[in-house]
């Protein structure tokens, strides 16, 4: 990030939170960028070659997932326009179409020589610039294939993303035993990404995403890049031009929540890659770069997230939180007879030195964000003040859904109220761990919420 840009945003932050808060921001963003020894290293040529000779193989055998890739042109700068396409053209996995729905005023000539000499590349000239979520469902209206992929058209991807995603595809077939992609039960793959800077040529930032997790995803779209879909899920949702500017974050809510909210096993219906398949472009003019470029945008996200608790009638309010972009649903009381899906939900531990010495256990028994001063957000991604999927709470601060208290006594040999004042660091954890098992056994999942504090 430019030194230009790291001091509007700590000038933006300031105005919107105050000095005090803008302060310890940019300690923590100090301290953020010391401990950033990323560093993105291509494929070689090898591995390349290897996975075009996979895909030869597939296609000989006419078995073959079809991806169209989506993007909406506007305007678009020469030099953001071929790295973009060029980047669709070096897939190692060859069975896809880039369908462009171009609403700039006059078209653009580069694209439509990109479409003349590759068949698989697909230009429209759009009669009218209706908006990011129109212009992207007119090209989504164009697309063919099995799986619909969203790209920016200044963002690059990864050669292998294709291969990647049609990996997961695959896996998921073999599993269930199924012939048709389009049975496939995976509705949305995501991947990791990273940030390009235009101007230095540095890759920075790596977001390296955590598995699905909705409510996290209701804290923010931490999805967002590079996002694949089934065709008619995609198609049947749609983008919402009343959302425009969150427009992608509103779609992979809506996709999420009808396999979370209504559906079970959602885990067998949204995959991860954990791999960086996609570059989030960084100028002067992008979103990446400048996040206050497109206040407009989050206040779309922040009523995207609204949208959503009333249409599952969640009683809660969305509320966006210091850092733009991030939200949270502050609910009713009576939380359980809103989100049936949730059996408890737990809060964070405060020590006497301001750090946090409790709250959210993760699967191999760490405890998240530990010894991090109450004031700290987390970094990059803000985690630590997110409402977030949880493995495991801390059994001093939580609240249980009342069905559950007598599995709470079973497991602790306590009353619910008990100040555990006698139990070593370790009980607590293994003892959390544990009553987090019993819930999950019970088909419940588990919310940790960072705005419940218990000081010890």
């Amino acid at each position: 990030m430019s030194i230009k840009n790291a001091v509007s945003k700590t000038i933006a932050y300031a105005k919107r939170n105050g000095v005090r808060a803008a302060f310890f921001a940019a300690i923590e963003r100090v301290s953020d960028n010391r401990k950033d020894n990323y560093t993105f290293t291509p494929l070689s040529e090898a591995v390349l070659a290897e996975q075009k000779k996979e895909y030869k193989m597939l296609a000989q055998a006419g078995d073959l997932v079809r991806f169209s890739i989506v993007v909406p042109l506007y305007n678009t700068p020469e030099k953001y326009l071929k790295d973009m396409i060029d980047s669709v053209i070096a897939q190692t996995y060859g069975n896809w179409e880039l369908v462009l729905a171009d609403a700039s005023e006059r078209p653009l000539d580069v694209a439509k020589e990109y479409a003349a000499s590759d068949p698989r590349i697909r230009y429209y000239h759009l009669d009218s610039n209706a908006g990011i979520s129109e212009n992207t469902n007119r090209g989504l209206e164009k697309a063919t294939g099995d799986y619909i992929g969203l790209l920016d058209h200044d963002d690059t991807l990864t050669p292998d993303a294709l291969y990647e995603v049609d990996r997961v595809i695959r896996k998921s077939m073999k599993t269930n035993k199924l012939v048709k992609f389009s049975s496939c039960p995976l509705r949305l793959i995501y991947s990791d990404e990273d940030k390009y800077d235009d101007h230095s040529g540095r890759y920075y930032e790596h977001h390296e995403k955590p598995a699905f997790n909705m409510d996290y995803l209701m804290s923010n779209n931490y999805i967002c890049h590079f996002t694949v879909m089934r065709a008619d899920i995609i198609k049947r949702l749609k983008l919402r031009k009343d959302f425009d500017g969150a427009q992608d974050y509103d779609l992979f809510l809506r996709a999420c929540a009808e396999a979370t909210l209504n559906m079970p096993l959602a885990a067998g219906q949204i995959a991860h890659v954990n791999k960086v398949l996609y570059h989030w472009r960084c100028h002067d003019a992008s979103t990446a770069a400048n996040p206050g470029s497109k206040d407009y945008a989050y206040d779309a996200g922040r009523r995207a997230l609204q949208d959503l608790s009333d249409n599952y009638k969640l009683n809660a309010t969305a509320a966006q939180l210091k850092h733009v972009g991030f939200y949270r649903l502050n609910y009713g009381e009576d939380v359980f007879s809103q989100r049936g899906d949730l059996g408890c939900i737990g809060g964070k531990i405060i020590d006497k030195k301001g750090r946090i010495c409790g709250g959210m256990y993760l699967k191999d028994g760490t405890l998240a964000y530990d010894r991090l001063p109450e004031g700290f957000s987390g970094g990059l991604q803000h985690r630590a003040v997110l409402q977030q999927d949880a493995y495991a709470v801390d059994i001093r601060c939580l609240k249980l859904r009342d069905e559950l208290i007598p599995v709470f006594e079973e497991v602790t040999g306590r009353q619910i109220d008990d100040t555990f004042g006698d139990l070593s660091r370790e009980d607590i954890r293994d003892m959390s761990i544990k009553l987090g098992s019993e819930v999950r056994k019970r088909g419940f999942r588990i919310m940790w919420d960072p705005q419940i504090i218990k000081r010890v």
